[in-house]
C-alpha cells in the first residue's frame, strides 16, 4: 500500500506511512503542497477500502 500510494499521488517531498494497528494508518507528509494535493485529488479507495483523512 505504502509505495502504491505514493507512485499514484506523485508527491514533491514524500511521504511517510505509519501502521498505527486496528487498520489505522497515520500518513505524513512533508510538504504542505504534497498534502493539499492529495486532499483535494484522488484517489479516496485502495483496494476497495475508503481511505479517511482526519
Amino acid at each position: 500500500m505504502r509505495s502504491t500510494l505514493a507512485n499514484l499521488w506523485h508527491l514533491i517531498k514524500g511521504i511517510q506511512i505509519l501502521d498505527l494497528g486496528e487498520k489505522s494508518f497515520l500518513f505524513r507528509f512533508f510538504h504542505l503542497m504534497d498534502l493539499k494535493r492529495v486532499i483535494n485529488g484522488s484517489p479516496w479507495t485502495f483496494n476497495n477500502h475508503m481511505l479517511l483523512f482526519h
